[in-house]
């Protein structure tokens, strides 16, 4: 009897303690829900979110240009400010330091020239607009606009130019400010010119827009020390008339500069590399065109690197043409002139298609077997290049796995019999003009002299020790 009272004591206390923990953890169950919900009602501190951040304060710049006189300047100082900026008045405008940025929030934000004698300088532009269709910049109309030292992040075209006259751009940055994955052709235009006339494109940078240089309708060009990269187009010339394309860079794009329908147009010391990736990838397209010459440039590592097609009067002289896939291309050309260039590594070093017989002459070719019997550094024996390999691979791509081999050598050599057929240089050069070779314009360089000299007196020495030997 004893021990049953004890049983109930024991389960009388167990169940007023299960009773107590219940309660307690309740309670605690209850506050910590009533502080979260002061929390969530600002008793708290409130979880970080990005819905709830504060927007950048922009300043407006118009009200600071309408203040501004005529041929009056206008010194910003480090700061943002917002668009839409009109410029309707000669006037320049300046920042102070590199971080005085013009953000362009909509369509209508962007920036409008509509007055002669407008300079734009020093200034960081931001295009922050979802999808426009207007230009950051644009000038329409008017003469003497001048845009330098600029840095435009842009997601449509960064400048654009219409009917414009003897204007300036110089030592502007272009670059894409959308999705890096955004296909090229969503892309807009570094620098777009459209009936327009003596302008002055000079020491631009431009990447990773539709294209670099897009020119059209206009006349009396300078597009200088400019460089344009990961672009579609680098230089983009339609309907151009007198138009130097001098000193400019142009790399990883599809084709380096594309030059259609125009007259008269220079291309000298130009330096195009990597184009390649594309199927269609070229350093120079140059199609429908009247006088062309190409001078001094460097074409390096290129799918194509010069395209002459459908043109007349194009010249070709001093280029370097290194370590394409095929140096040049004829197609359809009428009065050609390849003259003292340097074709070194190239697969295929000239390839013509249908063109009326150009003349080709006085070039060094790396795959010469020459001989120069009267000493004036041409080769007496002529340079023929075989289109054979080229046009196999163009019937069966995959035969480009056999570049170089010895069956393809032995084949192209049966070939060989339908030489006179051959694009060819009557009198190819026995030296490199511009690289480290032995001749120099058909005579030897000095320095490879003095280094054959020891040689040939300790080849003197060592034969007449074995004369001595032999009497």
């Amino acid at each position: 009897m004893e021990a049953v009272k004890f049983y109930r004591g024991c389960k009388i206390l167990l169940l007023t303690w299960l009773l107590i923990g219940v309660s307690l953890l309740s309670f605690g169950t209850e506050h910590l829900r009533v502080d979260a919900m002061k929390a969530n009602r600002g008793y708290g501190e409130p979880a970080q979110s990005n819905l709830f951040r504060k927007a950048k304060s922009y300043t407006p710049i118009q009200p600071l240009v309408d203040e501004v006189p005529p041929h009056g300047v206008l010194l910003l100082e480090e700061g943002d400010y917002a668009g839409p900026l009109l410029i309707n008045k000669p006037m320049t405008i300046s920042g102070l330091d590199a971080k005085s940025t013009i953000y362009i929030a909509d369509e209508d934000g962007t920036i409008v020239v509509q007055s002669d004698d407008v300079e734009l300088s020093n200034l960081h532009i931001v295009d922050e607009r979802k999808q426009p269709q207007a230009a950051a910049i644009r000038a329409e109309g008017y003469s003497k606009t001048k845009l330098a030292e600029l840095t435009v992040l842009t997601r449509a075209t960064a400048i654009e130019l219409i009917d414009v006259e003897q204007s300036k751009l110089e030592n502007n940055q272009i670059e894409w400010n959308g999705e890096v994955y955004s296909k090229v052709t969503d892309r807009g235009n570094g620098i777009y010119v459209y009936n327009s006339n003596e302008l002055v494109i000079e020491n631009n940078t431009i990447k990773a827009m539709y294209d670099g240089v897009y020119v059209e309708n206009s006349t009396a060009l300078g597009i200088k020390g400019n460089k344009v990269t990961d672009s579609r187009y680098g230089f983009h010339m339609m309907y151009a008339y007198q138009v130097d394309i001098v000193e400019n860079e142009g790399n990883g794009n599809v084709t380096g500069l594309m030059i259609m329908t125009s007259e008269h147009v220079n291309l000298q010391h130009n330096k195009l590399s990597g184009h390649q990736a594309n199927a269609n990838a070229s350093a120079i397209l140059i199609y429908d065109v009247l006088d062309a010459q190409l001078y001094g440039n460097e074409i390096l590592n290129n799918r194509i690197g010069i395209t002459v097609e459908r043109s007349e009067g194009a010249e070709l002289s001093h280029n370097e043409l290194r370590n394409n896939f095929v140096a040049l291309q004829l197609q359809r050309a009428d009065s050609v002139v390849v003259e003292q260039n340097e074709f070194i590594g190239n697969v295929s070093n000239v390839w013509d298609d249908g063109s009326s017989k150009p003349d080709i002459r006085h070039n060094y070719w790396d795959t010469l077997q020459g001989l120069d019997i009267d000493g004036d550094g041409f080769s007496e024996l002529p340079y023929k290049s075989s289109p054979f390999f080229l046009s196999l691979i163009e019937r069966r791509p995959s035969f480009q796995l056999l570049f170089g081999t010895t069956g393809i050598d032995f084949i192209e050599e049966m070939y060989r019999g339908d030489s006179h057929s051959w694009l060819s240089d009557s009198a190819p050069s026995m030296g490199v003009a511009v690289s480290s070779g032995i001749l120099v314009g058909g005579k030897l360089q000095w320095g490879m002299l003095l280094s054959w000299l020891p040689l040939t007196v300790i080849a003197i020495y060592l034969i007449r020790i074995m004369r001595r030997y032999e009497q």
